[in-house]
């Protein structure tokens, strides 16, 4: 949950003082690994379960806060965004039915959550991205009014010295731009905890990295953003990026991002780790009070870290270094960040009892994976199974296996002996691995699931039809906790009527033709006739919609004195235009009033799609549209 007393740094003199709480808290750190002060075991587990709000028409419900206040729960708290959750499950001793009781207390968690929220028309899901996102959610009055969340934005904004840059390509491309970090509010995750003997940490650390890639292909859940096809796990390339202070230039210097995999194996000490991240990245935030640790240490106390552990939650590793000060002996963890959250509780928990069963089944000795194995083929492997979940040929010691055969004949197998080892029980090993396995085997992850409905629905209903689709039966199937393998493609009984409170992005065209003011009326008669178009939009060099041409217009240009030669002097510039967010019965309203066959639906000053008469003709005035089953 972070540490909330944080200030942005004043001075250099203030700089200093931050820096040299850090290195003493390192130092501490040092001091009491060379001394063995951790507690070395039984393991516990944890987890945190990131959620999304939406209302009763499926998009990002701001709520949050109003959500929090009715649900007096502690375990519940705020996110980055006005419309996610965080839920904090209680901590459980590894063995026996540890999992089951996970599975039941994150269940009772959600049902809490639900009826608060409810209160307020909206829902609790549990999705990687949302698909009915829009970028309009991303503003800056959607972010929590939490300082430390502004503090935060404003620091990596300033460092980076403009706005941050999203590029990514998938079966589409997106490529947009952001004021602030909210970008990062577009991800929900299921983090997962174990604790690691200090003695033990370098070769756990080492191994949590070597599983990543095929564990995250098991597991993706997160393939639209903005109605874009992106990656498998889109939220990987999306945190990255949106936190990225790193800008372009001419130069080939390499620099790390603050969202990183990770640059090497450990050797050592876990404390490579903290030494790394104050090495490469400038502190963002400070506080007051901090501790002198090594005196704590020196006398036979437990140093709370505060300022290394800041840092720490400004550099984002997916396998992170977790410093736990408890009593009578502080502990370390291994908080694997990369699970998104969903398709289903169910389906959490097996992914939970998977990683957690691998972690326990490694048998490696401490320096064989950085003796046999390069650190770039595990990053790679990590990034490709983002890109392509489980259609990935992973470098596994050196032999290409495909995610398929690697899961099923070693991974799953090594994850089952690691459960057994910590006592878990036998029935619910069965439940829980039998779930990867049958999602493995059937090919079928949320990703897949999504994607697959996401066409069908898409072509049939449009865009926003399909992401609406996709949300309410995302809703009904996690509230029968159905593992995803077990979802059935959309049906009749998932329908989505349209109707005149529905709004303009639900019927409008997206992929739009468009011609610069400056072009010749030849090139824009060129492409309404190909491609059988009434209503071209004319766009500034900024990509400011500053005109309409019709098919009207270049009839009576071509009827006339034939002078003019540019679309700029016989385009329509007093233009009636829509909003996204306009709804359908308005849109039927200006339409009829002014008499018009078409208008443009523009997003600050910038054309995000065509609305026509033939566009609008689809919705019914009373039932509206479904969906029906294929």
């Amino acid at each position: 949950m972070g540490d909330f007393r944080v200030r942005s740094i004043t001075d250099k003199a203030d700089h200093r003082k931050a820096y040299l709480s850090h290195l003493d808290d390192l130092a501490a750190f040092e001091m009491m690994l060379e001394e063995g002060l951790f507690d070395e075991g039984p393991a516990w587990i944890g987890a945190e379960q990131e959620l999304c709000l939406v209302g009763k028409d499926y998009q990002a419900s701001t709520t949050a806060l109003e959500v929090l206040d009715r649900i007096k729960d502690p375990r519940y708290t705020n996110e980055l965004a006005l419309y996610n959750l965080e839920a904090n499950l209680d901590p459980l001793p590894l063995g026996g039915s540890c999992f089951r009781e996970t599975e039941e207390q994150l269940l009772g968690l959600l049902d809490i959550g639900q009826a608060a929220a409810g209160s307020q028309e909206a829902r609790i899901l549990q999705c990687g991205i949302l698909p009915t996102l829009k970028y309009r959610n991303l503003q800056f009055e959607n972010m929590t009014p939490e300082p430390r969340y502004k503090t935060l934005s404003a620091s990596l904004k300033a460092l980076r010295g403009e706005d941050f840059q999203i590029y990514l390509q998938g079966a589409d491309d997106l490529i947009t731009s952001l004021n602030s970090v909210l970008f990062e509010a577009c991800n929900t995750s299921f983090q997962l905890h174990l604790q690691i003997p200090s003695r033990d940490f370098v070769r756990q650390h080492n191994w949590s990295q070597m599983i990543a890639g095929p564990v995250l292909a098991a597991c993706v859940n997160s393939p639209l953003l903005f109605g874009r096809e992106l990656w498998a796990e889109t939220r990987i390339a999306i945190f990255k990026q949106s936190l990225d202070t790193r800008s372009s230039s001419r130069n080939l210097r390499s620099k790390m991002a603050r969202v990183y995999f990770g640059q090497d194996w450990l050797h050592h000490s876990a404390a490579e780790i903290w030494r790394n991240n104050l090495s490469r990245f400038p502190l963002l935030l400070t506080s007051d009070g901090f501790e002198r640790a090594t005196d704590v240490v020196r006398a036979g106390g437990t140093p709370k870290l505060r300022a290394v552990r800041l840092q720490n939650g400004t550099t984002y590793t997916w396998n992170r270094l977790c410093y736990g000060p408890t009593s009578p002996k502080p502990h370390l963890r291994i908080e694997c960040r990369y699970i998104p959250a969903g398709p289903s509780t169910l389906d959490e928990i097996a992914n939970f009892a998977f990683w957690t069963g691998l972690m326990q089944g490694n048998d490696l000795e401490k320096g064989l994976l950085p003796e046999r194995v390069d650190f770039k083929s595990v990053r790679d492997n990590f990034v490709k199974a983002a890109r392509t979940g489980l259609g990935t040929t992973f470098d596994w010691f050196g032999r290409l296996r495909t995610a398929k055969s690697l899961l099923l004949d070693t991974l799953i197998p090594q994850a089952r002996v690691g459960l057994e080892r910590s006592g878990v029980d036998t029935r619910d090993i069965e439940k829980y691995l039998g779930v990867i396995h049958h999602r493995v085997t059937g090919e079928t992850t949320g990703s897949s699931w999504t994607v697959r409905n996401f066409r069908s629905l898409e072509k049939a209903h449009g865009t926003a039809a399909a992401e609406t689709a996709l949300v309410r039966m995302m809703l009904e199937y996690q509230r029968e906790n159905l593992p995803v393998h077990e979802w059935q493609d959309y049906r009749q009984s998932f329908p989505v009527s349209l109707n005149s409170e529905n709004t303009v992005e639900y019927l409008m065209t997206r992929d739009v033709f468009a011609v610069n003011h400056n072009d010749c009326i030849e090139r824009a008669e060129m492409i309404m006739n190909w491609n059988n178009i009434h209503h071209l939009p004319v766009e500034n060099d900024e990509g400011e919609l500053v005109g309409l041409l019709t098919d009207g217009l270049l009839r009576r240009h071509r009827e006339g004195s034939n002078d003019k030669e540019y679309v700029a002097e016989i385009m329509l510039r007093d233009l009636e235009t829509v909003g996204p967010e306009t709804s359908l019965g308005r849109l039927r309203q200006i339409m009829l009033s002014g008499r018009f066959s078409g208008l443009p639906v523009v997003c600050d000053k910038k054309m995000v799609g065509m609305i026509t008469e033939r566009d609008l003709a689809l919705l019914q005035p009373d039932d509206g549209r479904e969906i029906q089953q294929v």
